[in-house]
């Protein structure tokens, strides 16, 4: 449990209020709070007499068993702790109450966010696309930048079928939205560059010439020294209407000692992200019907940073668990002459 407390004492007791006055009530229950996430707007606490508040929860008409969890990070899900879930009906910022079944005792108690919808509605509870692989490792991304985006999100997003094909999404608040983006910050400086729209551009503003909107690339900080195995960045398309963020395999821009300037992936990236999984695969798909998925498996390489520049090639990748990934193809080495082979790769994160 995070002991980051989200909400003052006096809110706190608000939401104990709202429960008296739903006919939850934990007075003479013996009960104290335990403590606060930042996963959501609630409290846990702990019940001696939890078997009274069960039944009290059975058979209250103002809540009906609602066995949920946070879409994102939840603490419980995570710690394995299950649960009686129940959740106040025909009502927006609902309430809804855990009460655990493995942790005799424990219990949770917060608001439903807004987007959750109104209990009793066909649709009610977190969005689906919350708990989407895509989603989650993007938003998990932003999250660390310190934007949430699930702010900016109205109404149901198009998730795409791989992070490189990223989110569409009408912005609940475009301007807030970018502002958010410009203003974000690592440790070395600002973590996005945007492309410029006035005056003669550069060579990064080329690289924007793709983006509908105004284009910002995620900015990777090196002290030209220090190597990552993680090459991959943000590239957000934002307008007024529709906005698009994805993650790059290859970020584009770097930056360092000496300034901000274009990486020497762009090269590769260009060939195999733009032209092959973006333009070439959405004419494959509407001129002859070629599924997106199967062109998401194909490949090709320009040197770049993981084969040490020394490599070109082109194949077909699969990965059969998040953290595999499995190629097979035809790759030719620069150096040194050129020697050319077939390949057959397999690797795992960690």
């Amino acid at each position: 449990m995070s002991g980051d407390r989200t909400l003052s004492a006096a809110e706190g007791n608000k939401i104990r209020l709202r429960l008296n006055e739903l006919g939850l009530s934990l007075d003479g229950m013996r009960w104290w709070i335990t403590g606060y996430s930042r996963h959501y707007y609630g409290f846990e606490f702990h019940c001696d007499q939890y078997e009274r508040l069960l039944t009290k929860a059975e058979h209250n008409t103002r809540f009906r068993k609602h066995n949920v969890t946070l879409p994102d990070a939840d603490p419980w899900r995570d710690a394995g702790i299950d649960a009686f879930g129940y959740s106040q009906t025909h009502s927006y910022n609902y309430l809804h109450l855990d009460i655990s079944t493995n942790k005799l005792g424990l219990c949770r108690v917060y608001i439903a966010p807004s987007n959750w919808g109104r209990m009793g509605d066909p649709q009610a509870g977190p969005p689906k696309y919350l708990s989407s692989d895509v989603y989650q490792a993007i938003a998990k991304r932003m999250s660390v930048l310190g934007i949430k985006l699930e702010e900016f999100i109205d109404g149901e997003p198009a998730i795409g079928g791989t992070t490189l094909d990223g989110i569409n999404f009408n912005p609940r608040n475009y301007k807030k939205f970018a502002q958010a983006v410009r203003d974000a910050q690592k440790a070395n400086g600002k973590s996005f560059i945007e492309g410029k729209k006035h005056g003669t551009p550069d060579v990064i503003d080329l690289s924007f010439l793709a983006t509908s909107g105004t284009g910002f690339r995620e900015i990777q900080w090196t002290d030209g020294q220090s190597a990552t195995l993680d090459f991959s960045a943000l590239h957000l398309a934002l307008s007024p209407v529709r906005c698009n963020v994805h993650i790059d395999e290859f970020g584009v821009v770097i930056g360092g000692p000496d300034g901000i300037s274009l990486s020497p992936n762009a090269l590769h990236h260009i060939a195999n992200e733009l032209i092959l999984k973006t333009i070439i695969k959405e004419f494959l798909y509407d001129k002859i019907k070629l599924p997106k998925w199967f062109i998401d498996h194909l490949f090709v390489e320009l040197p770049n940073t993981s084969g040490g520049f020394n490599r070109v090639g082109w194949g077909f990748e699969f990965h059969p668990w998040k953290s595999v990934r499995i190629t097979a193809g035809h790759s030719c080495t620069l150096n040194d002459g050129v020697d050319c082979k077939k390949t057959f790769t397999f690797s795992k994160s960690f």
